[in-house]
């Protein structure tokens, strides 16, 4: 089975490295794309909602904010798209901060819904499994397979790691975005700072490495703060969002060891030596006044806090995609053009699972347009003329080309409203903006050619209905104390042996025996020795009430806009 696991690792890095640095096409397949279909052959195509009537596409979209715009930019769009595809589009801008209480209540309350942002941070697995999306490419199911027959420039344009990514059990349920494939954790430093403390950035491979820089910086600004975080250990050694527990307390090694092998031990982290130095670090980096009194709550915006804007710090820790892009675009948001950054990486280019559903758009099951929904979510990734007024608004009243080829905002209302280039359908092929540079979107395609794919991606776990309770336990207890200790606001010695005291009171141990057998049945289904184990969609979402769990983890991919990386951020 090992050799059958390796085989298949392979098999996905020589996918990754073959396409990653393709040119997507811009123009509709001749052929349905086999990849991403379960199924041998294309369904019959289901007759299209509506007999020949303009339908009106309901598109729940994160962002920061809505804006008196949104109307005039719907317009241009839906003059646009009519004619094409026969359908209007109806945008809900819904805050960050807001998701959940206010759009996913909507989709589990049964709202009629046909675009629906989700992530592997915002309950994209838990979702499916209360059956609130729709299949994509199922060809027994209710509306044939609509990746085959109605998106073939969505299969045509993405890496095909980010369909088998982002499956169930080989079913599609969310569309990904076209965007960096392999999200490395690591800092962006200010480099004014780091020459003025004598750091050299190539010097930093642990957390304890930072230390005299960052004590140089306290001693020479004691007003401020020089170490910038909303708790992401980005020398962690764990994947991240392995089995979507908020807080990461349930996963595996990264990195394999030196011989190639990698570790399949399921490791509750805060009972780790790893997780402990980690802890005891930041301990002593907030006593000593390295970090703002209130990195440890959940009002804290690590990167809206004024200090990073300003350039009153020394690093931010944060996710990355390649080429100083993430530092570049975090400058333009911070709108502090004198901001001088640069990029540390500490992990390695690993592709993982939350790597791959970072920013996904679904079809909920109430949508009554499904159809419909797919050929706009095609044109999403085969349309550039959609794609700039998505991303920048009325053509020549919010935006215009400059003479290079670039995108000059004249209007940004529209721009900062929105969740940003990385929530909608295709990078690779979006135009960028003056600001930025104007090879961004090919960089991030070329970043990933040479990742390597982690042998447990596309692994999901649902929760089953007998363990619901000690899942919202569990992360209820996360809530109160996980935070706390990423960002050293309390004593690790006494801290650590309660959290974990009450972590296991609330069903820990249950969670994770069940945890470790789904991904053994998920490794032997991957190696070819049994069938994929079972995990359909319940007939019934739950009450809105009750549904999820309190989740306050962060995105595993902060891509350019939120609010200016944030909600709380991948």
């Amino acid at each position: 089975m090992t050799k059958k696991i390796i085989a298949l690792v392979l098999a996905l890095m020589m996918a990754l490295a073959m396409t990653a640095c393709s040119t997507p096409s811009t123009e509709p397949s001749a052929a349905p794309s086999e990849s991403g279909t379960p199924g041998d052959a294309p369904t019959q195509a289901p007759e299209d909602n509506g007999n020949g009537e303009v339908v009106t596409l309901k598109y729940y979209e994160i962002g920061n904010q809505d804006t008196n715009v949104r109307e005039a930019v719907q317009n241009a769009i839906n003059e646009y798209i009519e004619p094409k595809i026969g359908a209007n589009i109806e945008f809900q801008i819904v805050g960050w901060g807001d998701w959940d209480s206010k759009a996913l209540v909507a989709l589990q309350s049964g709202e009629e819904i046909d675009l629906f942002f989700t992530a592997d941070w915002k309950h994209y697995m838990r979702s499916v499994t209360q059956n609130l999306f729709t299949a994509l490419n199922d060809d027994n199911g209710e509306n044939g397979n609509l990746l085959e027959l109605y998106g073939q420039d969505i299969l045509s344009s993405l890496n095909p790691a980010f369909i088998t990514g982002t499956q169930i059990n080989g079913v599609n349920y969310a569309v990904p975005t076209n965007k960096e494939l392999c999200v490395p954790q690591g800092y962006i430093y200010n480099v004014d700072a780091a020459a003025e403390v004598g750091m050299d950035p190539t010097t930093i491979k642990t957390l304890e490495d930072l230390e005299p820089y960052l004590a140089k910086y306290k001693e020479l600004h004691p007003e401020q703060y020089p170490y910038i975080t909303d708790g992401r250990n980005v020398h962690e050694p764990w994947v991240e969002g392995f089995a979507s527990i908020t807080g990461n307390l349930l996963t595996i090694k990264m990195n394999p060891d030196e011989n190639g092998v990698y570790d399949d031990t399921l490791y509750s982290i805060w009972e780790t030596p790893e997780q402990t130095a980690f802890a005891n670090t930041m301990y002593k980096y907030n006593q000593a006044g390295y970090l703002h009194p209130d990195s440890s709550l959940s009002t804290y915006d690590a990167a809206n806090n004024g200090e990073f804007a300003a350039g009153k710090f020394l690093v931010y820790a944060a996710p990355l995609k390649g080429e100083n892009i993430k530092a570049q675009e975090m400058k333009i948001a911070a709108g502090n053009p004198a901001l001088n950054l640069g990029e540390i990486y500490i992990q390695n280019k690993i592709v993982c699972t939350t790597h791959t559903g970072g920013s996904m758009i679904a079809i909920p099951t109430t949508s009554e347009n499904p159809v419909t929904a797919m050929k706009f979510l095609n044109m999403m990734h085969s349309d550039v003329d959609l794609l700039d007024m998505m991303l920048f608004g009325v053509p020549e009243t919010m935006w215009t080309f400059a003479d290079d080829g670039r995108v000059q905002v004249i209007d940004s209302a529209w721009y900062g409203a929105h969740g940003g280039a990385w929530t909608m359908g295709n990078t690779a092929i979006q135009h960028v903006t003056v600001d930025e540079d104007p090879d961004k979107n090919q960089k991030l395609q070329e970043y990933s050619a040479d990742a390597v794919a982690h042998p447990s991606l596309g692994f999901r776990y649902a929760c089953p209905p007998e363990l619901e309770s000690q899942w919202a336990s569990v992360n209820n207890v996360q809530d109160a104390m996980n935070k706390a200790l990423m960002t050293g606001a309390v004593d690790p010695s006494t801290a650590i042996p309660q959290y974990v005291s009450d972590l296991k009171a609330a069903g820990l141990d249950d969670l994770k025996a069940d945890i470790e057998k789904k991904y053994a049945e998920w490794k032997q289904a991957m190696a070819g020795d049994e069938p994929a184990p079972s995990a359909e969609p319940t007939d019934t979402a739950e009450p809105a009430d009750t549904a999820e769990p309190a989740d306050t983890a962060e995105p595993t991919e902060s891509d350019s806009a939120e609010p200016t990386e944030s909600p709380a951020a991948e």
